[in-house]
């Protein structure tokens, strides 16, 4: 896959073109708060030029308005749930998830860790701070396990429904242990789906408890 090296400076000249103003790479005036927590243009810039660069995006006037847009919802997100994990005293989170994370994002680009480092530094962007961005996610994912774990309450009927036909679709359906395996599976979608949901209402309702200023 071939990795677009002129996104930086389209970044620049697309975050000058929507300001108006005068930006440099030192310019942390606050733009938007979130509560206390405070969003400056350089955290702005950075999650442009972070969004750009894990989809391997070229800005352009088709879409710059679609991405600064995207920037801005993803930087209000994250502290909105950074400011409930801190509350709640959330430190744990899936280490081995975030090593996940981290390898997916270099495979999409052609890359392993060493070169996803690589091209983040070359765009002035560090890797603990793509670190930090998935560690959000994954601390706030455990948090809402603890929260909801004993919540979670599964339809029986539609998980053997939905066992019996995957069965009757597929050839290969012979052992117990792979009927085990299927029902494990499709259990654990399940369960995923509803931990979905809790993530979305516990999040739905912070939002609207949250004072969002746009400076």
């Amino acid at each position: 896959m071939k990795i677009n090296f002129k996104i930086y400076f389209l970044i620049i000249i697309f975050f000058l073109s929507f300001t108006g103003k005068s930006f440099t790479q030192t310019d942390n005036s606050i733009i938007i708060t979130v509560g206390n927590s405070p969003i400056t243009k350089l955290d702005l810039l950075n999650e442009i030029k972070l969004i750009a660069i894990l989809s391997n995006t070229e800005i352009n006037q088709s879409n710059k308005e679609q991405i600064k847009s995207l920037a801005i919802k993803s930087l209000i997100k994250r502290n909105i749930k950074k400011g409930e994990i801190k509350k709640r005293n959330i430190e744990k989170y899936n280490n081995r998830q975030l090593d996940v994370m981290l390898n997916s994002a270099s495979k999409k680009l052609g890359l392993d860790k060493t070169g996803l480092k690589n091209l983040l530094a070359g765009h002035n962007l560090s890797y603990d701070s793509l670190i930090n961005r998935f560690m959000v996610d994954l601390k706030w994912n455990y948090m809402i396990f603890q929260m909801y774990k004993n919540k979670i309450s599964l339809n029986t009927i539609e998980i053997e429904n939905k066992m019996n036909a995957f069965i009757a679709s597929s050839k290969n359906v012979k052992k117990q242990d792979d009927i085990k395996s299927i029902k494990d599976k499709i259990v654990n979608e399940e369960k995923e789906k509803k931990l979905i949901m809790f993530s979305n209402l516990h999040y739905s309702n912070l939002e609207r408890s949250v004072q969002i200023k746009f400076l």
